[in-house]
Protein backbone atom coordinates (compact mmCIF):
# COMPACT_ATOMS: atom_id res chain seq x y z
CA UNK A 1 0.00 0.00 0.00
CA UNK A 2 1.28 3.40 -1.03
CA UNK A 3 -0.85 6.87 0.82
CA UNK A 4 0.45 10.37 0.79
CA UNK A 5 -0.14 11.19 4.29
CA UNK A 6 -0.39 14.65 6.19
CA UNK A 7 2.80 14.97 8.34
CA UNK A 8 2.36 17.89 10.63
CA UNK A 9 1.47 20.17 7.36
CA UNK A 10 4.05 18.57 5.42
CA UNK A 11 2.84 16.01 2.64
CA UNK A 12 4.67 12.62 2.75
CA UNK A 13 4.69 9.21 1.61
CA UNK A 14 4.40 5.86 2.88
CA UNK A 15 5.20 2.47 2.06
CA UNK A 16 3.99 -0.02 3.67
CA UNK A 17 3.74 -4.21 3.13
CA UNK A 18 3.35 -6.72 5.79
CA UNK A 19 7.04 -6.54 6.84
CA UNK A 20 7.85 -2.61 7.26
CA UNK A 21 6.23 0.99 7.12
CA UNK A 22 8.65 3.34 5.18
CA UNK A 23 7.92 6.95 5.28
CA UNK A 24 9.53 9.66 3.36
CA UNK A 25 9.19 13.49 2.84
CA UNK A 26 9.75 14.49 -0.70
CA UNK A 27 9.61 17.48 0.25
CA UNK A 28 12.48 18.00 2.38
CA UNK A 29 15.43 16.04 0.87
CA UNK A 30 13.20 13.41 -0.52
CA UNK A 31 14.43 12.13 3.15
CA UNK A 32 13.22 8.42 4.40
CA UNK A 33 12.68 9.37 7.75
CA UNK A 34 11.21 7.02 9.36
CA UNK A 35 11.65 2.92 8.85
CA UNK A 36 9.11 1.16 11.19
CA UNK A 37 9.17 -2.79 11.85
CA UNK A 38 5.59 -4.10 12.42
CA UNK A 39 6.97 -7.77 12.95
CA UNK A 40 8.82 -6.35 16.09
CA UNK A 41 6.93 -3.11 16.64
CA UNK A 42 9.42 -1.06 16.94
CA UNK A 43 11.44 1.96 15.09
CA UNK A 44 15.04 1.75 13.17
CA UNK A 45 15.52 5.10 12.48
CA UNK A 46 16.31 8.14 14.43
CA UNK A 47 13.18 10.18 13.58
CA UNK A 48 12.80 13.76 14.06
CA UNK A 49 9.78 15.53 16.05
CA UNK A 50 8.37 17.34 13.19
CA UNK A 51 9.19 18.59 9.45
CA UNK A 52 11.02 21.83 11.02
CA UNK A 53 13.50 19.71 12.79
CA UNK A 54 14.31 17.98 9.75
CA UNK A 55 14.30 21.10 7.92
CA UNK A 56 16.69 22.78 10.83
CA UNK A 57 18.84 20.05 11.08
CA UNK A 58 18.78 17.89 7.79
CA UNK A 59 21.65 15.64 8.11
CA UNK A 60 20.58 14.72 11.77
CA UNK A 61 17.58 12.20 11.19
CA UNK A 62 16.48 9.48 8.89
CA UNK A 63 18.55 9.04 5.21
CA UNK A 64 19.67 12.15 4.38
CA UNK A 65 21.36 12.52 0.47
CA UNK A 66 24.71 14.22 0.67
CA UNK A 67 26.03 15.46 -2.78
CA UNK A 68 29.06 15.49 -2.35
CA UNK A 69 29.23 14.03 1.06
CA UNK A 70 31.46 14.98 3.89
CA UNK A 71 33.84 17.80 3.93
CA UNK A 72 35.78 19.69 1.00
CA UNK A 73 38.67 21.73 2.66
CA UNK A 74 37.64 25.29 2.43
CA UNK A 75 34.38 24.24 -0.36
CA UNK A 76 37.45 24.85 -2.47
CA UNK A 77 38.55 21.98 -5.88
CA UNK A 78 38.87 21.94 -9.35
CA UNK A 79 38.61 19.02 -11.67
CA UNK A 80 38.00 18.97 -15.37
CA UNK A 81 40.03 22.21 -15.93
CA UNK A 82 37.07 23.90 -13.66
CA UNK A 83 37.32 25.93 -10.42
CA UNK A 84 34.82 25.10 -7.69
CA UNK A 85 33.70 27.03 -4.34
CA UNK A 86 31.19 25.73 -2.64
CA UNK A 87 29.74 27.61 0.36
CA UNK A 88 31.44 27.57 4.06
CA UNK A 89 29.23 26.09 6.09
CA UNK A 90 31.08 24.52 9.24
CA UNK A 91 32.68 26.81 12.31
CA UNK A 92 36.20 25.38 11.34
CA UNK A 93 35.99 27.15 7.77
CA UNK A 94 34.93 24.05 5.44
CA UNK A 95 32.47 22.90 3.35
CA UNK A 96 30.07 20.04 4.49
CA UNK A 97 27.36 17.25 3.21
CA UNK A 98 26.66 19.06 -0.11
CA UNK A 99 23.99 20.56 -2.00
CA UNK A 100 21.34 18.21 -1.22
CA UNK A 101 20.29 17.77 2.17
CA UNK A 102 16.66 19.75 2.15
CA UNK A 103 16.02 20.71 -1.09
CA UNK A 104 12.35 19.83 -2.23
CA UNK A 105 12.06 16.72 -5.03
CA UNK A 106 9.46 15.96 -7.47
CA UNK A 107 7.00 12.78 -7.12
CA UNK A 108 7.56 11.26 -10.42
CA UNK A 109 5.97 7.86 -9.98
CA UNK A 110 4.43 5.34 -7.46
CA UNK A 111 2.64 1.96 -7.64
CA UNK A 112 3.76 -1.67 -7.70
CA UNK A 113 5.64 -2.70 -10.38
CA UNK A 114 5.97 -6.55 -9.70
CA UNK A 115 9.27 -5.62 -8.26
CA UNK A 116 7.44 -3.95 -5.36
CA UNK A 117 6.05 -0.98 -4.05
CA UNK A 118 7.71 2.31 -5.39
CA UNK A 119 8.22 5.75 -5.48
CA UNK A 120 9.75 7.73 -7.84
CA UNK A 121 11.05 11.47 -6.95
CA UNK A 122 13.00 13.95 -9.08
CA UNK A 123 15.32 17.06 -9.19
CA UNK A 124 16.70 18.87 -11.69
CA UNK A 125 19.62 21.20 -10.50
CA UNK A 126 19.45 22.97 -13.27
CA UNK A 127 16.55 25.07 -11.98
CA UNK A 128 18.23 25.69 -8.65
CA UNK A 129 20.12 28.90 -8.55
CA UNK A 130 21.88 27.69 -5.59
CA UNK A 131 23.45 24.89 -6.27
CA UNK A 132 24.06 26.24 -10.06
CA UNK A 133 26.07 29.56 -8.60
CA UNK A 134 28.08 26.88 -6.79
CA UNK A 135 27.93 23.45 -9.28
CA UNK A 136 26.85 24.67 -12.71
CA UNK A 137 25.93 21.17 -14.15
CA UNK A 138 22.65 20.82 -15.53
CA UNK A 139 22.14 16.73 -13.32
CA UNK A 140 19.37 15.52 -13.34
CA UNK A 141 18.49 12.89 -10.27
CA UNK A 142 15.95 10.53 -10.05
CA UNK A 143 15.79 8.26 -6.57
CA UNK A 144 13.64 5.63 -6.70
CA UNK A 145 12.60 3.81 -3.29
CA UNK A 146 11.41 0.40 -3.69
CA UNK A 147 9.88 -1.85 -0.62
CA UNK A 148 9.82 -5.62 -0.87
CA UNK A 149 9.40 -7.69 1.72
CA UNK A 150 11.71 -6.71 4.38
CA UNK A 151 13.79 -4.84 1.92
CA UNK A 152 13.90 -1.12 0.82
CA UNK A 153 16.26 0.04 -1.79
CA UNK A 154 17.11 3.14 -2.52
CA UNK A 155 18.11 3.32 -6.48
CA UNK A 156 19.82 6.69 -7.94
CA UNK A 157 19.85 7.60 -11.82
CA UNK A 158 21.55 10.78 -12.95
CA UNK A 159 21.54 11.95 -16.03
CA UNK A 160 24.13 14.89 -17.00
CA UNK A 161 21.75 17.47 -19.66
CA UNK A 162 24.50 19.88 -19.50
CA UNK A 163 27.58 20.22 -22.19
CA UNK A 164 30.28 19.61 -19.39
CA UNK A 165 32.07 16.72 -17.51
CA UNK A 166 30.29 17.18 -13.86
CA UNK A 167 32.10 15.80 -10.88
CA UNK A 168 29.67 13.45 -8.50
CA UNK A 169 30.57 12.03 -5.60
CA UNK A 170 27.38 10.92 -3.41
CA UNK A 171 26.04 9.19 0.04
CA UNK A 172 23.94 8.53 2.28
CA UNK A 173 24.16 9.50 6.38
CA UNK A 174 21.66 6.53 8.03
CA UNK A 175 20.76 6.81 11.48
CA UNK A 176 19.93 3.99 12.97
CA UNK A 177 18.94 3.53 16.66
CA UNK A 178 20.64 1.81 19.35
CA UNK A 179 18.07 2.27 21.87
CA UNK A 180 20.33 2.94 24.96
CA UNK A 181 21.91 -0.48 25.08
CA UNK A 182 24.86 -0.27 22.76
CA UNK A 183 25.94 -3.36 24.50
CA UNK A 184 23.55 -5.30 22.65
CA UNK A 185 24.58 -4.56 19.33
CA UNK A 186 27.35 -5.70 17.26
CA UNK A 187 29.10 -4.11 13.99
CA UNK A 188 30.88 -5.73 10.82
CA UNK A 189 32.25 -3.98 8.37
CA UNK A 190 34.98 -5.64 6.05
CA UNK A 191 37.07 -2.55 5.20
CA UNK A 192 40.89 -2.58 4.66
CA UNK A 193 42.25 0.46 6.12
CA UNK A 194 41.47 3.80 7.85
CA UNK A 195 41.76 7.27 6.28
CA UNK A 196 44.52 9.34 8.79
CA UNK A 197 42.60 12.23 9.21
CA UNK A 198 43.81 15.95 10.77
CA UNK A 199 41.91 18.00 13.43
CA UNK A 200 39.31 18.97 11.24
CA UNK A 201 38.28 15.48 10.17
CA UNK A 202 40.06 15.87 6.40
CA UNK A 203 41.97 13.04 5.22
CA UNK A 204 45.37 13.70 5.24
CA UNK A 205 45.96 11.72 1.88
CA UNK A 206 47.48 8.49 4.08
CA UNK A 207 45.67 5.41 3.92
CA UNK A 208 46.67 3.53 7.56
CA UNK A 209 46.11 -0.04 9.22
CA UNK A 210 42.98 -0.27 11.28
CA UNK A 211 45.06 -1.09 14.24
CA UNK A 212 42.65 -1.43 17.19
CA UNK A 213 39.91 -1.30 14.85
CA UNK A 214 40.94 -5.05 12.95
CA UNK A 215 38.03 -6.99 14.78
CA UNK A 216 35.65 -4.60 13.03
CA UNK A 217 36.29 -6.82 9.90
CA UNK A 218 34.67 -9.73 11.84
CA UNK A 219 32.30 -8.13 14.21
CA UNK A 220 32.73 -5.83 17.07
CA UNK A 221 29.91 -4.86 20.12
CA UNK A 222 29.53 -1.58 20.14
CA UNK A 223 29.80 -1.05 23.91
CA UNK A 224 32.13 1.50 24.73
CA UNK A 225 32.58 2.08 21.13
CA UNK A 226 33.51 6.18 20.02
CA UNK A 227 33.63 6.19 16.37
CA UNK A 228 33.94 9.11 13.79
CA UNK A 229 36.08 7.12 11.21
CA UNK A 230 36.55 7.20 7.35
CA UNK A 231 37.11 3.65 6.38
CA UNK A 232 38.28 2.54 2.64
CA UNK A 233 36.99 -1.00 1.59
CA UNK A 234 39.72 -1.75 -0.91
CA UNK A 235 38.61 -5.01 -2.55
CA UNK A 236 35.72 -5.85 -0.66
CA UNK A 237 31.57 -5.17 -1.30
CA UNK A 238 30.45 -2.25 0.60
CA UNK A 239 28.61 -4.25 3.02
CA UNK A 240 27.94 -3.83 6.74
CA UNK A 241 25.98 -5.53 9.42
CA UNK A 242 24.25 -4.64 12.24
CA UNK A 243 22.90 -6.80 14.42
CA UNK A 244 21.16 -7.02 18.27
CA UNK A 245 18.91 -9.96 19.38
CA UNK A 246 15.74 -9.91 17.47
CA UNK A 247 17.05 -8.36 13.94
CA UNK A 248 20.13 -7.93 11.64
CA UNK A 249 20.57 -5.08 9.08
CA UNK A 250 22.47 -5.39 6.08
CA UNK A 251 23.62 -2.38 4.45
CA UNK A 252 24.92 -2.57 0.87
CA UNK A 253 26.17 -0.32 -1.72
CA UNK A 254 26.75 -1.41 -5.44
CA UNK A 255 30.30 -0.91 -7.18
CA UNK A 256 31.21 2.49 -7.18
CA UNK A 257 30.89 2.90 -2.89
CA UNK A 258 34.31 2.44 -2.25
CA UNK A 259 34.18 4.21 1.35
CA UNK A 260 32.41 4.00 5.13
CA UNK A 261 31.96 6.40 7.34
CA UNK A 262 31.18 5.36 10.62
CA UNK A 263 29.55 7.51 13.29
CA UNK A 264 28.47 7.08 16.43
CA UNK A 265 28.01 10.38 17.84
CA UNK A 266 30.43 10.12 20.76
CA UNK A 267 30.66 6.83 23.17
CA UNK A 268 27.67 4.89 20.81
CA UNK A 269 24.26 4.96 23.33
CA UNK A 270 21.67 5.71 21.31
CA UNK A 271 22.30 6.19 17.59
CA UNK A 272 24.92 5.26 14.70
CA UNK A 273 25.44 6.52 11.55
CA UNK A 274 26.40 4.33 8.83
CA UNK A 275 27.64 6.21 6.11
CA UNK A 276 28.40 4.69 2.50
CA UNK A 277 30.25 6.98 0.12
CA UNK A 278 31.21 6.99 -3.44
CA UNK A 279 33.87 9.27 -3.14
CA UNK A 280 36.34 9.95 0.24
CA UNK A 281 35.64 13.48 2.49
CA UNK A 282 37.76 15.58 0.33
CA UNK A 283 38.46 13.38 -2.52
CA UNK A 284 39.16 15.97 -5.40
CA UNK A 285 42.14 17.41 -3.37
CA UNK A 286 43.64 14.59 -2.88
CA UNK A 287 46.89 13.25 -5.13
CA UNK A 288 46.11 9.68 -5.07
CA UNK A 289 44.47 7.47 -7.75
CA UNK A 290 40.71 7.57 -8.74
CA UNK A 291 40.02 4.38 -7.69
CA UNK A 292 41.06 5.07 -4.25
CA UNK A 293 39.41 7.93 -3.74
CA UNK A 294 36.36 7.15 -5.20
CA UNK A 295 36.60 11.10 -7.58
CA UNK A 296 34.46 10.59 -10.96
CA UNK A 297 32.76 12.43 -13.44
CA UNK A 298 29.76 11.97 -15.71
CA UNK A 299 29.83 12.95 -19.33
CA UNK A 300 27.59 15.37 -21.11
CA UNK A 301 24.99 12.78 -22.19
CA UNK A 302 25.96 10.12 -20.05
CA UNK A 303 23.74 8.35 -17.27
CA UNK A 304 24.94 7.03 -13.60
CA UNK A 305 23.05 4.21 -12.12
CA UNK A 306 23.74 3.46 -8.29
CA UNK A 307 22.07 1.60 -5.73
CA UNK A 308 22.07 1.36 -1.71
CA UNK A 309 20.03 -1.47 -0.16
CA UNK A 310 18.85 -2.02 3.34
CA UNK A 311 17.43 -5.56 4.43
CA UNK A 312 16.26 -6.60 7.53
CA UNK A 313 16.39 -10.77 8.72
CA UNK A 314 15.07 -11.67 12.10
CA UNK A 315 16.51 -13.99 14.72
CA UNK A 316 13.32 -14.37 16.44
CA UNK A 317 10.15 -16.88 15.39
Amino acid sequence: MIRQIDWQGVPAYTLENEHLIVSICPQIGNNVYSLWDKRLQRELLRVPAAPEEMAGAPVQYGTPILMPPNRIREGRFELNGHAYQFDVNTPTGHHIHGMLRSQPWTVVQSGDNGDGLFITCAIDLSEDTNVQRQYPHALELQVTYVLKGSTLSHRLKVRNKGATPAPFGYGLHTWFLLNGKPESWKLQVPVSGIWELDAHSIPLGRIIPLGSLEPIVHGISLEGQSLDTVFQIGSNPCTAWLSDDELEIRYSGSGLFKQWVIFTKGEARDFICLEPYTWVTNAPNIPLPADVTGVQSIEPGAVLDLEVKLEISYKIE
